[in-house]
């Protein structure tokens, strides 16, 4: 009896310390951001499907934007999303670096990549990862991933979704409204849980989609 008590016992504990890993994973994710440790950053991202992910945001966004102003059939879509592949390429590769998505994961805005806050694109020098802009917000921590508290870790608790078994999808800041959250998805793959994919909030989707239009009108 009592050695199926401790079986159960052990399997217990293994189910709940399950349940906490991503969060524990989370935890260190926002800590090595807040820190800009890119090297920890590093082991915590796959950053071939992460690059995947944000190449189709990139060229969605971007077809999306001239589909509004032009009426594309189908077949001018795709011909369109093909072409427009090579483009998106150097955004999204200055995009998944660790020291950008330090930057986007910080404070919600990646202005490492050249992206500026009020609608235009500036260059930015190595190591400048300042913004200043009449359009951000008072709070330019307010987008950031924040997992640093109990009360953090609690909000994203209610807006986690299960993946199956080895996935979950956490959408943040949970206080904002749905399009202007971005919705971080895990993955466990071993003993160790990654990010694998960012989707990202409307109003970073339209800056990109703003750079690639008019890359393409050149």
């Amino acid at each position: 009896m009592t050695r199926w008590w401790l079986a159960g016992l052990v399997v217990v504990l293994l189910w709940v310390a399950y349940g906490i890993s991503p969060y524990v994973a989370l935890y260190r994710l926002s800590q090595a951001v807040q820190a800009h440790d890119a090297a920890a950053v590093a082991q915590r991202v796959n950053f071939r499907t992460l690059r995947l992910s944000l190449t189709k945001q990139a060229l969605a966004a971007a077809v999306d934007g001239i589909s509004a102003r032009r009426d594309l059939s189908p077949r001018e879509r795709t011909i369109l999303t093909e072409a427009s592949g090579a483009l998106a390429e150097p955004l999204v590769e200055s995009l998944v670096t660790p020291e950008t998505l330090i930057d986007l994961l910080d404070d919600g805005w990646p202005v490492r990549a050249g992206l500026a806050r009020d609608g235009g694109a500036r260059e930015t020098a190595p190591g400048d990862t300042t913004a200043t802009s009449p359009a951000a917000p008072k709070d330019r921590n307010a987008l950031g991933l924040h997992a640093s508290t109990l009360s953090q870790l609690f909000a994203l608790f209610r807006s986690a979704e299960p993946r199956g078994f080895r996935g979950m999808v956490v959408s943040y800041p949970p206080d904002r409204p749905i399009e202007n959250r971005f919705r971080l998805r895990l993955r466990l793959r071993g003993w160790t849980w990654r990010l694998v994919d960012l989707e990202l909030p409307g109003a970073l989707r339209e800056r990109i989609s703003q750079r690639l239009t008019g890359a393409m009108q050149r």
